[in-house]
């Protein structure tokens, strides 16, 4: 027989699963009865494990300090108003996350170009360049049309230094 086999292990059983007793023995369960071959099975550690089983029950033990076997965790347990602090941070970090990103972001067109109500004509400017940086999300036909109208154009060709309305 080995060494492993001579002494019963040694048991933690955490503080919530034991029983308020003092002494606690724990047995192997019932189950049917087997009776071994004792001659085929002799000198097998099978038949060792068996015999020493029979012998000595698992036992449990009291440890002294946590930190021997590793520290036992009790599951966090929540109260209604625990919960509802608990959502409250929540909804405020969102609230904080949500209102960063919509301050740190752009708008989605820039404010100058488009709410300008007049352009001046720089050297090489066409009325299709001018209608696309006015606005740039329509079509650019009918901006061009537009600026011809509003600004009273009977042809397209403009002159550097020239004022056009946009509205």
């Amino acid at each position: 027989m080995s060494v492993a086999t001579e002494f019963p292990p040694d048991v933690y059983i955490p503080a919530p699963a034991r029983p308020r007793t003092a002494t606690v023995l724990v047995f192997p369960p019932r189950g049917p009865a087997v009776v071994p071959d004792r001659a085929a099975d002799a000198g097998s550690l099978r038949h060792a494990a068996d015999e020493t089983s029979r012998m000595y029950p698992v036992r449990a033990t009291r440890v002294s300090s946590p930190s021997a076997v590793g520290q036992a965790t009790v599951p966090l347990h929540l109260t209604r108003r625990g919960y509802v602090v608990v959502g409250l941070l929540a909804a405020v970090l969102a609230a904080g996350l949500l209102w960063l990103a919509h301050s740190s972001a752009g708008s989605a067109r820039p404010a100058a170009a488009t709410d300008a109500a007049v352009v001046t004509v720089g050297s090489g400017d066409t009325l299709w360049s001018i209608a696309s940086r006015i606005a740039p999300e329509r079509d650019l036909r009918t901006v061009v049309a537009a600026l011809e109208q509003i600004n009273h154009l009977s042809n397209p060709v403009l002159q550097p230094g020239q004022v056009l309305r946009t509205r």
